[in-house]
């Protein structure tokens, strides 16, 4: 590795490690109460486009090159940029700047070293805020629900626990790939079922059983590729985005009733508040700023609550179907077929098994939470990245 790029790659991992540990700590737990907490929010934003400018400056000649040789690539990241921009007038427009270089420059790192820096953050943001809950140092939410009480741990609502879990675990698992161990196949485990039984969150927590159960068969009792070395399995993973939104479209305009109501049940009526949120609020080109209803003032969920959790439908209205198209459809299938072509089976499933969890929870292109955006940064990549394969081995 040369000097220049052993700099550039650790500027990005530690800008992106202290950025999902900061934002996340502010803006889904309840550090956010503690004095002078937030007072960093907007310098460090600053701070990150700094470094991560710096980081650039370093690739110029590499990047230059790669464009010059390769001009429609300039048309994907002028296109990536316009959307982004786009995206951002309907959402925090300096945070979504801050997500839009941090996609953008993790083109050029390693994506085991993407796994593993994102990974850790995620983890050490769940032990921190457990931690301090459980010392009274913030608060802890706690729900009455029909299976007893919910804790959110420190977390500002009952579910984020698990979900950063089941990320944190889904990053973890693709970053370490047929290196896995028996042993921390069930670590995480046995965080996933205790995580459940405070949160009593089950989209995260039967999605994380299904990968953990797919990793210990692929990798340990099989030893078999069971996706990338199938033509259908590996065609129907390259499109899972769109499966997805067919199946969701079906729901929306086809389902019997009968039908219709039992998934809503399953899923705790979030199909019906999509369907709700599709049909009211519309879907447009460009996407709109919305304002939802959640909680009253007394923390109980309002009898308007309008809250859309299926990251496809939130980006399809607030996001615009230009961005829902670009990243949503040739983000996912690019990267995903980018990771079939390496043969990296773990990959391509755990990125799966997130679209997956994206028909009823809101957090796919969420950084602070998913790491598919740094999946997605291969779309800028001119050839396949020889750290992605040489030395980096499954």
């Amino acid at each position: 590795m040369s000097r220049n790029r052993f700099f550039s790659d650790n500027i990005y991992l530690l800008t992106l490690f202290a950025w999902v540990i900061y934002y996340s700590l502010l803006t889904t737990t309840y550090f956010s109460a503690v004095d002078a907490f937030g007072v960093l929010y907007r310098p460090l934003l600053y701070i990150t486009l700094i470094l991560l400018a710096l980081k650039e400056f370093i690739d110029s000649p590499r990047t230059i090159r790669e464009f010059v040789e390769n001009p429609s690539r300039v048309l994907i990241v002028l296109a990536f940029v316009l959307i982004f921009l786009i995206r951002s007038r309907n959402r925090d427009q300096l945070l979504d700047i801050n997500v839009l270089m941090l996609t953008f420059s993790a083109r050029t790192v390693p994506y085991k070293k993407l796994l593993a820096t994102f990974s850790l953050a995620t983890f050490i943001v769940l032990a921190i805020t457990i931690f301090a809950s459980s010392k009274e140092y913030i608060a802890n939410m706690i729900q009455k629900s029909d299976i007893g009480y919910r804790y959110s741990l420190g977390f500002r609502y009952v579910s984020f626990a698990s979900q950063r879990m089941f990320f944190g675990l889904c990053s973890y698992m693709m970053f370490r790939g047929k290196r896995i161990s028996i042993v921390e196949i069930v670590l995480l485990l046995i965080m996933t079922v205790s995580l459940y039984a405070q949160t009593g969150t089950t989209s995260p927590y039967y999605l994380s059983l299904l990968f953990i159960g797919y990793v210990f068969i692929s990798c340990k009792l099989f030893k078999k590729d069971f996706v990338v070395e199938n033509k259908i399995l590996s065609f129907m993973a390259r499109w899972s985005f769109v499966f997805a939104t067919s199946v969701l479209m079906y729901f929306f305009y086809f389902a019997p009733s009968s039908i219709f109501q039992l998934m809503d049940e399953f899923t705790h009526n979030r199909l019906r508040l999509s369907v709700e949120g599709y049909r009211n609020f519309g879907v447009s080109l460009w996407g709109r700023r919305l304002q939802f209803t959640t909680l009253d003032i007394f923390g109980n969920f309002s009898s308007n609550y309008n809250y859309i959790d299926s990251s496809i439908v939130q980006a399809m209205v607030i996001d615009g179907l230009l961005y829902y198209l670009f990243f949503a459809i040739y983000g996912v299938q690019k990267s995903i077929d980018y990771f079939i072509q390496l043969k990296k089976e773990i990959v391509v499933v755990g990125m799966v098994v997130m679209v997956i969890h994206s028909m009823f929870d809101p957090q796919l292109f969420v950084l602070l939470y998913s790491p598919l955006l740094l999946m997605i940064s291969r779309i800028f990549r001119v050839e396949v990245e020889e750290s992605d394969v040489v030395g980096m081995e499954d």
